[in-house]
């Protein structure tokens, strides 16, 4: 995939990334990911998985969001405020991993 300058500018620290380049930018270019969380946290998600590229597929159709809870647990969170958004960011960071084939 080229990426017109526009895209190239908006996507440049992360194609420089040697996870990511521009073949996987493409990808992430390519995915639809259903998001998982609810309230805040699904806000946090949704930016941070729009900022990657990804697009958010309707509630019927992209791949199914995968489950963070065990690693939320693991972080013990007690402020509400601090747990959606590391529960958002940490979604987001699944769903971009899984796009570009990273595993844990």
């Amino acid at each position: 995939m080229t990426f017109s300058p526009e895209l190239a500018r908006r996507y440049g620290r992360q194609i420089r990334l040697a996870d990511v380049g521009e073949a996987g930018q493409a990808k992430l270019c390519a995915t639809e990911v259903k998001l998982g969380a609810s309230g805040f946290a699904r806000d946090v998600e949704e930016r941070y998985v729009r900022s990657a590229g990804m697009k958010i597929a309707s509630p019927d159709g992209g791949t199914a969001p995968l489950s963070v809870d065990e690693h939320l647990a693991a972080l013990g969170l007690r402020h509400r405020a601090a747990s959606e958004v590391a529960e958002g960011a940490l979604r987001a960071l699944v769903a971009i991993r899984a796009a570009l084939g990273i595993e844990r």
